[in-house]
């Protein structure tokens, strides 16, 4: 007889992720924010893993499918504005007085050199400070933040949140990067202090970053499987939470979920705020190609702000701008 493997899905949130992603391609994360357990994790397009037997040839023989593919943790995107959380660590890094009484006049258009990038919708912020920016996903704001940075700082700092490295995870997963280069033109400055460019990243990274911001800087090892007993019953292996690493300091993480708060409270996440629950997070819509109607949306956030409980990460793709 076999071991049995007994996971740490919560079967609930799992069908009602796996329902509220419908249609959609995409991918939904939930965890639990004090043990890095994974409650819910959904990947579309998926298939019914009772009939991998029929369907196998098919599949593997097929140059369109991917429903081989864990979006949640191969799946490669550009972040869109959900990477100005890293944009906004590394501003506070290196203006760690100045930031606070950041100011910037968003005309919804931002031009430096010969390159031009514009707000989404080309809405116009007005004046705006490092909140506001944060919470209504100010792109001229950052690209002008994203100008003035110190690039080979910028890279320790990626170098400490794990990009271009393997994720403290057994399952399967592609590595994140962001290209920096000491002759980065200004429109590739721009274009990366927001999310866009050449960066790639994977839900389950943001995830994990979104995670250590919710406890205090600490990123807990996220794990699948809960326990294995054997024939008899007997507990043969147990997993236990698990501190990875210390990916920001408190304070840093602290001021990171008052932004979120922000984008809850008066930003580009309003939908969320009055709810039965209190949550923080940031939106994201990332360009992937020509078609300026087809965008990924994605959303990083956690619930009951004041003790975290629940990271959650959604990204769905080629939804209607």
């Amino acid at each position: 007889p076999g071991d049995s493997v007994y996971t740490t899905l919560d079967v609930e949130l799992q069908r009602q992720a796996d329902s509220l992603l419908g249609s959609y391609q995409g991918a939904i994360v939930v965890t639990e924010v004090s043990t890095g357990k994974v409650l819910a994790m959904v990947s579309h397009p998926d298939f019914d893993p009772n009939e991998i037997g029929e369907i196998w040839d098919s599949v593997v023989e097929s140059e369109t499918s991917s429903v081989l593919l864990n979006r949640a943790t191969q799946g490669l995107y550009p972040p869109g504005s959900t990477f100005k959380i890293v944009t906004a660590l590394e501003y506070m890094r290196q203006n760690p007085t100045a930031y606070e009484e950041y100011s910037f006049q968003c005309k919804g258009h931002f031009e430096a050199g010969d390159s031009r990038i514009g707000c989404f919708n080309g809405v116009r912020h007005g004046w705006v400070d490092f909140d506001s920016s944060f919470a209504n996903s100010c792109n001229c704001s950052f690209a002008s933040m994203g100008i003035g940075l110190d690039w080979e700082m910028f890279q320790d700092t990626l170098d400490e949140l794990l990009f271009g490295e393997s994720l403290p995870m057994t399952m399967p997963h592609s590595k994140s990067s962001v290209v920096l280069s000491e002759d980065m033109t200004e429109a590739e400055k721009m274009q990366t202090a927001f999310g866009q460019g050449k960066t790639q990243v994977t839900p389950m990274h943001l995830h994990m970053i979104t995670s250590a911001i919710a406890k205090g800087g600490i990123l807990m090892k996220p794990y699948l499987v809960d326990s294995i007993t054997n024939y008899t019953g007997q507990e043969v292996d147990k997993n236990l939470p698990s501190e990875y690493k210390t990916l920001m300091t408190a304070a840093e993480a602290l001021q990171l979920k008052q932004y979120m708060t922000g984008v809850v409270d008066y930003g580009t996440a309003t939908v969320l705020s009055g709810q039965s629950y209190t949550a923080a997070g940031k939106t994201g819509t990332a360009e992937y190609s020509s078609d300026k109607e087809k965008d990924h949306s994605w959303f990083i956030g956690m619930t009951n702000v004041d003790n975290p409980e629940l990271v959650i990460s959604v990204i769905i793709e080629s939804s209607d701008g």
